[in-house]
This record gives structure tokens, C-alpha cells and sequence, in this order.
């Protein structure tokens, strides 16, 4: 355990998952299958219950209640999302053959919430929860085009030393440049240098960027007239996408 966490947090944690599986809840069982006292147990549980993260129910069991739906909000907007752009996804890695993901910016950094994997033999892989901070990469700068320079310099004045490795702040800036001039930018080899990818932001009926969509491939995908071809057809997904959004109702950004 990391001396940084807080025991009782934790094991506050450990009681809402167990409350989730099911199972034997009451408060004596609880306290059993996390290792707490009976007292500290029944103290967290009338927390949560103030806070109607969880709820009684018959013979001093417990369940999750409705009060945690708020902080479920995002997810559920996430959901929408990634329901309305997947068949655009799969359609735009089958037409390209190339790895295609769909990204959203958490914080300072920009997470993977749907990938369609490409249907050639050889290709590159894209995990579902990679999270890479928004210096980094085509998605990161598809995700901040629309932020103001000031606010683009305090993230990135904030990013870990590691985003300057193979870059400059001056870089990250052009791709945002390309992005706001083209609708598309490439970063080709910059993040990982056998990794070549291109990204383009998409919007809601607001016209706020709520996400960024990629395709992930090698150097030799990404080369002479194939770069064109494959920034032509990413653009044509986006505002396939976007039109699909607008008529779904409006996503806000989760920064």
C-alpha cells in the first residue's frame, strides 16, 4: 500500500465494491470480507448512507443507491458518445486498414475510450484506457485546437518532463496549427517513432470538441498521396460523426 493513501479511504472503497458485487452486505459480513472492525464499518456505512451512496435494504443488508448517479454523469455522456461514433469507427478502419480509436480529454490528458482494431495481419494495437497526456501525440493536439494560447501554455507548462523527450512545446503548437488550418494533424513518428498517426477532432451540436478520433499505422501508411487519401476519408467520418452528434443532442467536454 502506498504510503500516500488514506487506510480508511481505502477501505471505504473496498466496502462500496463489495456492496456492488452483491452477495452477503450486512454489516457484520461487510466487515468481515474487508478486515475492518465491526464499528469501523458500521461508522463508513452511515456515511455512505447519509450521502445515499448506499441504501438498506431487508434484514441489514445494503445496496448502491441512486445518490452516486450525479457522479456517474460524465460516463453516461462518454457512453453516448461512444455508442453513437462506433459503427462510424469500424467503417473508417475497414476502409482504411488501419487501427482507428476514439479519444476524450480527462484532465490534462487524453484517454481511449473505443478502439476498431484494423483487419490486417500486421498492424498496431490500440488499448481501451491508454492514457497519454495531451503534449503527446495527434489526439492530444485534436483535443486543445480550440483552447485559447494561454490556456494551451499552462497545460502544457504543467506536462511532465517526459513530453519533451523527442519534442518542443513549438511542436505540439504546429500540430495544433495544422489541426485549426486543415481539420487533421499527424504526428509521424514524434510520440513513438515507430508509431505514425493522424487525428481530427469531433463536435457536438455546440460545436464544442467532446473528443478526437484516430487512425494508428506505420510509416509506410502515411506516405506521399496515402497521407491525403487517409486525411480525406478520416474528415469524412468526423463530419459523419458530428452530424450524428447533432442530431443526438448535445455532449459537453469532461475536462
Amino acid at each position: 500500500m502506498s504510503e500516500h493513501t488514506i487506510p480508511v479511504l481505502r477501505k471505504a472503497i473496498e466496502l462500496l465494491r463489495e456492496i456492488a458485487a452483491g452477495g452477503e452486505t450486512t454489516t457484520k459480513a461487510l466487515a468481515h470480507q474487508v478486515g475492518v472492525p465491526h464499528t469501523t464499518t458500521y461508522r463508513i456505512l452511515q456515511t455512505l448512507l447519509q450521502e445515499d451512496w448506499v441504501r438498506q435494504t431487508g434484514g441489514g443488508r445494503h445496496e448502491l443507491s441512486f445518490g452516486l448517479l450525479p457522479l456517474l454523469q460524465p460516463l453516461v455522456r462518454h457512453e453516448l458518445l461512444v455508442e453513437t461514433v462506433r459503427p462510424f469507427l469500424a467503417g473508417l478502419s475497414t476502409e482504411t486498414g488501419l487501427a482507428a480509436k476514439l479519444s476524450v480529454r480527462q484532465g490534462g490528458h487524453a484517454v481511449a475510450l473505443l478502439r476498431a482494431e484494423s483487419p490486417r495481419e500486421t498492424s498496431i494495437s490500440v488499448r481501451v484506457g491508454a492514457s497519454f497526456h495531451l503534449a503527446l501525440g495527434s489526439s492530444g493536439a485534436a483535443l486543445i485546437c480550440d483552447l485559447s494560447p494561454a490556456e494551451r501554455r499552462a497545460l502544457l507548462e504543467r506536462a511532465p518532463k517526459e513530453c519533451w523527450e523527442h519534442q518542443t512545446a513549438a511542436d505540439v503548437e504546429a500540430r495544433v496549427a495544422e489541426c485549426r488550418r486543415t481539420g487533421v494533424c499527424g504526428d509521424f513518428g514524434g510520440f513513438r517513432p515507430h508509431v505514425h498517426a493522424m487525428s481530427a477532432p469531433i463536435r457536438d451540436r455546440a460545436g464544442c470538441v467532446v473528443g478526437a478520433i484516430t487512425l494508428v499505422g506505420f510509416s509506410q501508411d502515411f506516405e506521399g498521396k496515402l497521407r491525403k487519401a487517409v486525411a480525406r476519408r478520416l474528415l469524412e467520418t468526423v463530419a459523419r460523426c458530428d452530424r450524428a452528434l447533432r442530431g443526438g443532442g448535445e455532449l459537453k467536454e469532461a475536462a
